[in-house]
């Protein structure tokens, strides 16, 4: 066998074993295309049911697009006429929230005003509570005076009418007084301490000082005898000196003899007698 018929030996075997795929093949993808036509067919119609259905639900819904865009539209124009009327609101409420604040400015002056009014009132108050108070007390404190006062006076009064009544005794005594006087060639109108008193008594003690004689009598301040009078000294009918009053005691008295006057020894229990001089 030559050359060629081997290769026409060898693509006839190609050839062939390529027939038998294709038949394989051919057999392996072999179908029933009647029962597909009539599956096809099936999803067909139902295709055209769905496609109808879906053009009613395409249209129904178109309609309520419609609808909405129609109700949108209007609620748009609801909601720009409102918006309007709310920026207009709005406009008010900020002239109204303005004009707030300036009250509120005001009655924030007003009441800082009147804080310091009240302020300045309550300090008055207080005051004027204190003077009340004080004007209280003074008059609490004048009635009471005026009630002492009144029982000073109604006391007064009856000191007064006991005082007339004493008056017009004493000036009656006085009088009587003043007669007497008269009668005794006294004046009246001597001042009382010049006067010396009638009085009598003894020498009790003697007693000497620096060259001085001292003599202790028995009649002193009680009897009316006073430091300055003068007494007289005798010895029955013998007159002895005289004697200055220099202390006084309620019942005796200490007087120093005056020399120039002396005329005679003066001894215990000799008398001693005042005499109604002007001195």
């Amino acid at each position: 066998m030559n050359l060629l018929a081997k290769i026409i030996t060898v693509v006839i075997l190609i050839a062939s074993l390529m027939m038998m795929f294709l038949s394989v093949t051919v057999y392996s993808t072999h179908k029933n295309w009647k029962a597909i036509a009539a599956n096809l067919t099936t999803e067909r119609d139902s295709a055209r049911d769905e496609v109808k259905q879906n053009i009613s639900k395409h249209d129904r819904a178109k309609r309520q697009l419609d609808a909405d865009k129609k109700a949108t539209l209007e609620e748009n124009i609801k909601l720009k006429t409102e918006r309007q009327q709310l920026l207009d609101q709005n406009s008010t409420i900020q002239l109204d929230l303005e004009s707030l604040r300036k009250k509120e400015r005001a009655n924030t002056t007003a009441l800082a005003l009147t804080q310091e009014n009240n302020e300045k009132l309550a300090t008055e108050v207080e005051r004027l509570t204190t003077e009340i108070r004080i004007n209280q007390q003074s008059r609490d404190e004048a009635f009471a005076t005026a009630l002492e006062a009144t029982g000073d006076l109604h006391e007064a009064q009856g000191r007064l009418t006991l005082l007339l009544e004493q008056n017009a005794q004493l000036a009656q005594d006085l009088g009587t007084k003043t007669s007497l006087l008269r009668s005794k060639g006294v004046d009246p109108n001597t001042p009382s301490g010049q006067i010396v008193p009638i009085l009598r008594g003894v020498v009790s003690a003697m007693h000497r000082n620096a060259g001085t004689q001292l003599i202790e009598i028995t009649i002193g301040a009680d009897d009316g005898l006073k430091k300055g009078h003068t007494v007289e000294v005798f010895r029955g009918d013998r007159y002895l000196g005289r004697a200055e009053i220099m202390k006084t005691e309620p019942d005796r008295a200490v007087g120093r003899v005056l020399r120039r006057f002396q005329q005679g020894q003066i001894q215990e229990n000799d008398n001693v007698a005042t005499k109604l001089r002007i001195g």
